[in-house]
């Protein structure tokens, strides 16, 4: 694998949430009641770079660094297995599954790739430029949405993963990609909005001033300013806005009906917003970097340094847990009350509400 590098500009670290979450939701499970009080380590070949991601079998994946491998946890037996990989993925897109079971990455190098279970490429897509984010349209095809040289490029995924097409207008991007519906994708350019249509048609359309983010929601979308957001109908047309309590730092896409931001206050909170763009303030610690919201409505706030806050749908604190390790800032939920986390220490954690182990047990309190 040799996957040219390239020399796009760099994005913002706002944008780079963005881009990470535009991608369809994780399954969701269920925080439970009281704290987690036992956390299991399964070792990893090499510190852990990206968040457990659960598979179509059940299987957990995780790819680590020095060495650069896939490795899988079968939770029923406990047991890891791992291939190299020679590229590691990049922190800017997360990992996910398509639609035939392949793990599809953004290279280091800037190649998308999808690799079987055994760390093999089976397809490498080679972007002409800075992928800002793919997103998946109701027939099940692919649109990556790509920065390149003051244009943003519409490439079309075929579904074995390969390049069917391309389309361009010449705009500099400002936003990672974002649903309109009925097939059309978006991005966020200095005039407006670039919209892609299933026709393979792209055309601007003029919106707000100042645009910041375009966000996922519902199977539509946001356009975000520094002080107000605005739903978007099909065409990318804007509706009335619905003034921000203060600029928000990131979002939290999503294809539920509730998307997530972070404003820094004071005091900080994170707001969680409807597609009409009405939003509710839950004040939040400062240190939160990335939030969870499970099949109930409850949230779950993460913080790099292993420190986790459980709030009940209301916004009240259900309760604490203080992993005391350094981690990758994000939750995946289990479907029986427990979680896995990924520390950059070599381990992927299991965190749960059974008798301890004989390892450490988590610091909680409610």
């Amino acid at each position: 694998m040799s996957p040219r590098r390239v020399g796009a500009r760099a994005l913002s670290g706002a944008l780079l949430v963005g881009a990470a979450s535009a991608l369809a939701d994780p399954p969701r499970g269920t925080l439970p009641p009281a704290p987690w009080t036992s956390v299991d380590p399964f070792p990893l070949p090499g510190a852990g770079v990206t968040a457990p991601l659960r598979l179509p079998d059940g299987r957990l994946a995780v790819f680590t660094r020095a060495p650069s491998t896939l490795a899988l946890l079968d939770e029923a037996s406990g047991t890891v297995r791992s291939s190299p990989v020679e590229e590691p993925p990049s922190d800017r897109v997360a990992p996910r599954c398509d639609a035939r079971g392949r793990l599809v990455i953004l290279g280091a190098g800037g190649t998308l790739f999808r690799l079987g279970l055994d760390g093999r490429v089976r397809v490498a897509a080679q972007l002409q430029g800075e992928l800002l984010g793919v997103v998946e349209r109701p027939d099940g095809s692919e649109i990556a949405a790509v920065s390149s040289h003051q244009r943003v490029d519409f490439v079309t995924l075929r579904a074995d993963g390969s390049v069917a097409s391309v389309r361009s207008l010449s705009a500099s991007p400002m936003t990672t990609p974002a649903t309109l519906g009925g097939g059309r994708v978006a991005v966020g350019v200095p005039r407006g909005l670039a919209v892609f249509d299933p026709a393979g048609t792209v055309r601007l359309v003029p919106s707000v001033e100042g645009l910041r983010h375009l966000v996922s929601v519902d199977h539509g979308a946001l356009a975000v300013t520094a002080t107000a957001v605005f739903p978007l109908d099909l065409d990318g047309v804007v509706a009335p806005p619905r003034p921000l309590p203060s600029p928000t730092r990131w979002w939290s896409s999503s294809e539920g009906a509730t998307a997530l931001a972070w404003v820094d206050g004071p005091p900080p909170a994170v707001l969680r917003v409807d597609r009409t763009g009405a939003w509710v303030r839950i004040d939040a610690p400062p240190f939160t970097e990335s939030a969870v919201l499970d099949e109930s409505g409850a949230m779950l706030l993460v913080s790099r340094l292993g420190r986790l806050v459980a709030l009940d749908r209301d916004g009240q604190e259900r309760w604490v847990v203080d992993l005391r390790r350094a981690i990758v800032p994000r939750v995946t939920l289990g479907e029986h009350g427990e979680a896995w986390v990924t520390a950059v220490d070599g381990n992927l954690l299991r965190l749960s509400s059974r008798a301890p182990s004989s390892q450490e047990a988590p610091r909680a309190h409610r």
